[in-house]
């Protein structure tokens, strides 16, 4: 068992983990860190629940309903961390912040592995209102009731108010100290639906389950309250797309999503397994289906970043930079290729999303870029927005943060669907900022060399997949690569001084997720990200340095996993590009490219548990290649090679024990 780190799972309905979690949750549960999972609804529905194969009706029983949904997960549960699915659980209440009895049920022979139910009705009364955990975060209703599960251990409705249901999350985060944080989509795309994309389970306009958003905005105003873990430790946040993912390229390998619908079987007692229940041993309705919804083929994180991180100051020093405890961090080398790190440095600025870009000014000083959670709407008037932080002087101080505003500014409808910041300095020294839009197409803010920002600039595009990929090109141009959902778009400056274009007749092969642009040690710039179904990797790289894209997108293999592969440049040609990413195995695969050599991983155990977000990865002042990672133990953690261009890698933990400190004069929110 993993002691630093404790996870915590905050979803709607009982699968919602299963379903968008998973494979995260079963290699967390593997590493043997310490896992709870609040289900915050019954998942009752209508009641309906019938028996593989049966044909005639079913009368409507929630109680039922909601104890089958019950039995099914811990089934489940039981088969993830022990490999039975009868194993024993011990059953416990706990009084909440709200005045309701929550379920809680742990595993007797894995007591780390514990789920919580609050048992909130998925739809109200059969009288009241639909759609329970959404009308309560509008505060439509004053309250909504809790389900009385069939011989559960509760034999009492109760109800949750708005502040109650807050008060109870963050009462639970206070009780689990959670070291990682996972929660659902809180800003899930807008989706025109029409002939090719019919109204399915999506809520009005937007890709998701209704309840699925307000539980992550119900998460997210609860973090507002939690003080972290104690002990000077940080913690992070994932928050993971749902219905999403049936609308966009499928990202997990086949063996992923053999994995994710094994478990989800298991919940729907597939193969007729009777756990003894009259209420039912499953969700029977998931068992043998959960691949027709398209939802299990992919494993999507709203925040993915993508963009590198880590990075050398000035003075040769490597900097990471990163969202903790909602805020930024960073960490600094205690010399140019010692392996000694001081930080966390805490730099404010929060409730920031995950994931920053980052750049050096022309004079050497950083500037960082990032997503502010600003409001959190009950009327649905959210305000998301791009705010920096920059140095007053190389190596000095931080100034304080200021916000540059959101292209969707002053309208509510749009505001909230801002994706994350992306960087690049052109060979004048402008900054150029990116983000997608609401209407998931680009836009642009420059900041000039004498540090004037410019407007908003929409670059157009459609249906860009979140994370976008800007880079400089060896004659100082800026050219930027968004990954649609038919294929790989670019965007470039003809000459310097002339305005970003997309380039009309560039197409590579679609992607499943962001995409990672960099200018390779023989100045050929290359763009790669990883294959629809598989995972795997590829890659395609222009001619020559300013020529043409002749090839297409060709696979260097892989063994699967999800999220952005990162990146990084050798410092010269012979140790080429180094690419990084997270695997199906829960570590970061790695290889050199162009080299033949094969994938290694970097293990687990060696990272702290399982990663959380993308990596990055960097060289040192002496040429090591540098990973780095966040873990499930909120810590920073590092993994640098042990002779330059060789791929073996030796693992540090950057922040054992390390108390967070607050840079000076940036110690505010």
């Amino acid at each position: 068992m993993t002691d630093s780190a404790s996870v915590l799972q905050i979803v709607a309905h009982p699968d919602d983990d299963l379903y968008f979690m998973n494979p995260v949750s079963f290699q967390t549960l593997r590493a043997g860190t310490r896992t709870t999972t609040v289900y915050l609804t019954s998942g009752d529905a209508h009641g309906q629940n019938p028996r593989p194969l049966q044909t005639e009706p079913v009368a409507a029983d929630r109680e039922a309903y909601g104890k089958a949904r019950q039995n099914g997960l811990k089934a489940a549960y039981g088969a993830m961390v022990l490999g039975d699915r009868t194993a024993a659980w011990k059953a416990a209440t706990l009084r909440t912040a709200a005045g309701a009895t929550a379920e809680v049920y742990s595993l007797t022979d894995a007591p780390w592995v514990t789920l919580i139910f609050l048992n909130i009705r998925q739809h109200g009364t059969p009288e009241g209102p639909a759609r329970s955990l959404h009308v309560l975060w509008h505060a439509q209703v004053e309250q909504i009731p809790t389900l009385v599960p069939a011989g559960g251990l509760v034999t009492e409705a109760y109800a949750y108010t708005r502040p109650g249901l807050v008060g109870t999350l963050a009462q639970i985060l206070d009780l689990v100290r959670p070291t990682s944080v996972r929660t659902m989509d809180p800003d899930p795309d807008r989706l025109v639906h029409d002939e090719k994309f019919p109204q399915r389970h999506d809520y009005g306009d937007l890709s998701d389950h209704c309840d699925h958003t307000a539980t992550a905005l119900f998460t997210w105003e609860a973090l507002g309250h939690y003080q972290g873990p104690g002990g000077g430790r940080t913690y992070t946040v994932e928050s993971f797309r749902g219905y999403y993912n049936e609308r966009w390229p499928h990202n997990l390998s086949q063996s992923a999503v053999s994995l994710k619908e094994f478990f989800l079987n298991v919940y729907g007692a597939a193969d007729g397994y009777d756990c003894g229940d009259p209420a039912g041993s499953g969700d029977y309705a998931v068992g043998l289906a959960s691949r027709s919804t398209g939802w299990v083929q992919s494993t999507t994180p709203r925040f993915p970043g993508g963009a590198n991180w880590l990075a050398r100051d000035p003075h040769g020093r490597l900097t990471a930079f990163a969202v903790v405890s909602q805020q930024l961090a960073v960490w600094i080398e205690a010399a140019p290729g010692a392996g000694e790190w001081h930080g966390p440095y805490l730099l404010g600025g929060g409730p920031l999303a995950p994931g920053v870009a980052i750049d050096l000014t022309a004079d050497g000083r950083w500037v960082v870029f990032a997503q502010r959670l600003a409001h959190l709407a009950a009327d649905g008037a959210h305000v998301r927005e791009i705010v920096a932080l920059e140095q007053t002087a190389p190596g000095g101080q931080f100034a304080d943060w200021f916000t540059l505003g959101n292209p969707s500014a002053g309208d509510p409808a749009r505001d909230r669907h801002l994706g994350g910041p992306t960087v690049t300095r052109d060979g004048y020294g402008r900054l150029h900022l990116f983000v997608r839009n609401a209407g998931q197409g680009l836009h642009s803010r420059v900041r000039a060399a004498d540090g004037i920002w410019g407007d908003w600039t929409d670059l157009r595009g459609h249906d860009l997949q979140e994370g976008l990929a800007p880079l400089t090109a060896h004659d100082g141009r800026v050219e930027v690569f968004g990954a649609s959902r038919e294929g790989v778009f670019h965007w470039y400056h003809p000459t310097i001084d002339e305005p970003l274009q997309r380039a009309p007749r560039f197409r590579l092969a679609t992607a499943a997720g962001p995409c990672t642009a960099v200018l390779q040690p023989n100045g050929r710039v290359m763009t790669v990200y990883r294959a629809p179904e598989t995972g795997q990797v590829l890659v395609a790289e222009e001619d020559a340095p300013g020529g043409r894209w002749n090839a297409p997108a060709a696979s260097v293999g892989g063994r699967g996993g999800f999220g952005p592969v990162v990146a990084a440049p050798g410092p010269n040609q012979e140790t080429g590009t180094l690419l990084v990413g997270r695997s199906d195995l829960g570590g970061l695969a790695h290889r050199y490219y162009p080299a033949d050599g094969p994938w290694a991983e970097l293990s687990t155990a060696a990272l702290g548990g399982p990663v959380v977000h993308a990596p990055a990865a960097a060289f040192d002042a002496a040429g090591h290649a540098v990973i780095a990672a966040l873990g499930q133990d909120g810590r920073l953690h590092t993994a640098r090679e042990t002779v330059p261009g060789t791929g073996a890698f030796g693992t540090e933990c950057v922040t054992p024990g390390r108390s967070p400190r607050p840079a000076p004069g940036n110690a505010s929110r």
